[in-house]
């Protein structure tokens, strides 16, 4: 399977081998923030002289400082210019880990400047969502000290924080003599973050199969078990402990729990927790013992990405092709034994554009019905290459909105077909432009060992990657679902307020429906300006006198659980 390259702006992080010691950025204090962060380091190029990070000698643990080398002002992403370190330091970092902004000069010279100030490693924050691999220039090797590169949001996170009081930070590899440890890339999860409910009634459409690696980076010889916790609403659904396995030191085992199936499901957010515990000895490291996801059965949303507790996309980074000249799609796939009883009314999606604005930036999202025929991504078939377009919706940002998520209607509801495979996509040529992705959840094992199917898919120029950026990125994309809401109408996509100042009312006539429900009003960046609650008998009659002129997004769910979204044009 092929694997496609991210741009070099936004690469993708280290990833985790089942039977050797990993580099790790934590955040060891205070409590509030502590744990595991996504980064790069002057491991991951050559020309750099600091020490490798693999070694245990060399990890670096201490508090947090900014550099100050002086200069005045502030710089384009509002963050003071002294913070980016161009120039020699005034401050005095003996002992301490500096933290710099990326901004303008070279990552060696500012780390140098660190170094010359006495710093014992150094963090470079990113300027925009995504990490890099830092080059190292001019001074990368002089540089004798450990460094790491961070996300934006990683750096706002732990900047925050330092405002408070002081924020402890460990960088390399650890040495224990008793340590077990599960990661992302090992463990299994539910095949979609979130799948509408229509589609999992009972333990007959809908289960998750549940099981993990488990490996002993330490250096004696140990038992583990594992344990699995889903809960719902604070309530708990599953609760199993596998029995004592032996692990040997440097090796991996995998443990298997038994499937969690319900004979029935009710909508909401889940949470699946994993944890691994030693046998009867201490484990000197509990950092790397717990891996909590997670995942929704949703009224109306489809998605292999994760979602918050609003149905919302949580997205970073943001990708695309290395090599992008022309059309990129990120996707979506799509299949279901049980499909016919839902229509796809549009996608969600967010993006960036790199050091620019989005404003007037054009988006296609389409519907395919993905017609190559295999059984999983085994199977020598397996690719795209018969496809056709089933819907598609146009979007035009009429501001930056960058980061934020939107919803693009189709023109035409797209219902769908039992066993029939979909790819659900946002589109643009513009080379510059950056899609949200899922970094937060790994499917490695998922696709190596389970479900085997495509849970991410990208295109570029022309040419398909069923595995898109890797296991560990899944495309930020959800998919609106609806159940067979008779809407007299509900292929309509442009009603119109008529232009007499007067009209203040839109009616919206239902076929055969009843019962009470609600109407959610979102803007063009899908957030919600009006929630109305409204009795159901043929006809709904919402007053858009406190709208302007524009595109809105009209969300109608009724208490029965079915729902329609529908694009309505103000234009008054």
């Amino acid at each position: 399977m092929k694997k496609i390259l991210l741009s070099t702006i936004l690469l993708v992080f280290s990833i985790f081998s089942l039977k050797a010691q990993t580099i790790e950025f934590t955040v060891e204090a205070p409590a509030t923030i502590a744990g595991p962060y996504g980064f790069t380091s002057t491991n991951d190029v050559a020309g750099w002289g600091s020490p490798d990070l693999l070694d245990t000698a060399n990890a670096v643990m201490d508090t947090l400082m900014f550099v100050d080398d002086g200069t005045a002002g502030t710089n384009p992403q509002g963050n003071p210019m002294s913070a980016e370190g161009c120039n020699p330091l005034i401050n005095d970092l003996s002992g301490k880990i500096a933290v710099i902004y990326r901004n303008t000069c070279q990552f060696g010279t500012k780390i140098l400047n660190a170094e010359n100030a006495g710093a014992v490693a150094a963090i470079i924050i990113n300027r925009e969502p995504g990490l890099v691999n830092m080059a190292p220039g001019d001074d990368g090797a002089n540089v004798t000290i450990p460094a790491i590169f961070i996300e934006d949001a990683t750096g706002l996170i732990i900047t925050n924080e330092m405002a408070n009081g002081p924020v402890v930070g460990f960088i390399g590899t650890r040495s224990f003599s008793y340590n077990v440890a599960i990661e992302n890339s090992g463990i299994i999860r539910p095949e979609a973050a979130s799948m509408p409910a229509a589609l999992a009634q009972d333990n007959s459409e809908y289960d998750v199969q549940l099981g993990a690696w488990v490996t002993n980076p330490g250096s004696q010889d140990n038992n583990v078990t594992l344990k699995a916790v889903i809960t719902q609403g604070g309530t708990t659904l599953y609760d199993q402990t596998s029995a004592s396995s032996p692990i040997l030191s440097g090796d991996s085992v995998y443990v298997s729990l038994p499937t969690f199936s319900q004979a029935s499901y009710s909508t909401g957010m889940y949470n699946l927790t994993y944890s691994v515990n030693e046998g009867d000895t201490l484990e000197e490291f509990a950092q790397d013992n717990v891996i909590s996801q997670d995942f929704h059965l949703s009224n109306t949303k489809f998605s292999t990405a994760t979602l918050d507790s609003n149905e919302n996309l949580v997205l970073s980074p943001f990708y695309r092709p290395s090599n992008a000249t022309g059309s990129v799609s990120m996707c979506a796939p799509f299949l279901d034994p049980n499909a016919s009883r839902m229509a796809a009314m549009g996608v969600s999606f967010a993006a960036v554009v790199s050091g620019g604005d989005l404003t007037g930036r054009y988006f296609t999202v389409y519907g395919y019905e993905w017609n190559d025929q295999f059984t999983d991504l085994n199977d020598p078939n397996a690719m795209v290459s018969a496809y056709n377009v089933a819907a598609t919706g146009e979007f035009t940002y009429p501001n930056d909105s960058a980061y934020q998520e939107v919803y693009v209607p189709f023109m035409q509801p797209m219902q769908l077909m039992d066993n029939q495979r979909y790819l659900f996509c946002v589109n643009t040529f513009d080379t510059d432009v950056y899609i949200g992705f899922d970094d937060k959840l790994d499917y490695t094992q998922n696709l190596d060992n389970v479900y085997s199917q495509p849970v991410s898919v990208v295109e570029n120029s022309g040419s398909w990657y069923l595995t898109g950026f890797g296991a560990d990125v899944t495309s930020g994309i959800s998919v609106e679902l609806t159940t067979n809401l008779s809407l007299e109408d509900n292929t309509m996509n442009d009603i119109k307020a008529y232009p007499n100042p007067a009209t203040t009312n839109i009616n919206i006539p239902l076929n055969g429906v009843q019962g009470n429900g609600s109407i959610n009003i979102l803007d063009i960046t899908g957030k919600l300006v009006q929630s109305l609650n409204v009795n159901v008998n043929n006809m709904i009659t919402v007053d858009v006198s406190e709208l302007s002129n524009g595109t809105y997004t009209f969300n109608l769910v009724l208490e029965d659980g079915k729902s329609s979204k529908f694009n309505v044009v103000i234009n008054k």
